[in-house]
């Protein structure tokens, strides 16, 4: 039954693998942006890592032993845990009628404000009520969003104007 339930695992991962990497530049129309988030898995995954590590190890010591596909069904979870935090990188894409993040797939006409935080965050507040958080890997990338969604609000220009 574990082994059956590792290979589910395994063989959803995967499908999620190819969603993320494939799929989301091919649907909802043409990538116009597509920008790296910073990695915020690492410790969540150390420690599953060291929990499975800790699983076959005590199962060791017990006597008991693991079968060999199980043993192998689990190194395949921690080849796969060590993609999904340290290789992968979480992407924003943004295209025509909306944009993907956390591999959801948001419409432009349900965001109520776009602003920029300190530390290159982008706040998507959505009109249900939720907010976004993309933490932007590289600052010119961030310039690239704000551009995307109408640039910086001129203030000195209005003022310049009106003075």
């Amino acid at each position: 039954m574990l082994n059956i339930m590792l290979i589910l695992a395994i063989l959803i991962f995967l499908i999620y693998t190819l969603y993320d990497q494939f799929g989301m530049d091919r649907l909802k129309g043409k990538t116009l942006v597509k920008v790296r988030l910073k990695k915020q898995a690492k410790l969540d995954t150390a420690i599953f890592i060291g929990l499975l590590l800790l699983l076959i190890y005590q199962a060791y010591l017990q006597g008991e032993g693991i079968a060999s596909l199980s043993l192998f069904l689990l190194a395949g979870c921690v080849l796969l845990s060590l993609y999904a935090a340290f290789i992968r990188s979480p992407v924003l894409i943004l295209k025509k009628a909306g944009f993907f993040f956390a591999n959801l797939y948001f419409e432009y006409d349900k965001i109520r404000a776009v602003n920029l935080a300190d530390g290159n965050v982008i706040v998507i507040d959505l009109k249900n009520g939720k907010r976004l958080l993309a933490l932007v890997a590289d600052p010119q990338d961030t310039e690239r969003i704000v551009a995307f969604f109408g640039g910086y609000k001129d203030q000195s220009r209005k003022q310049h104007k009106e003075g």
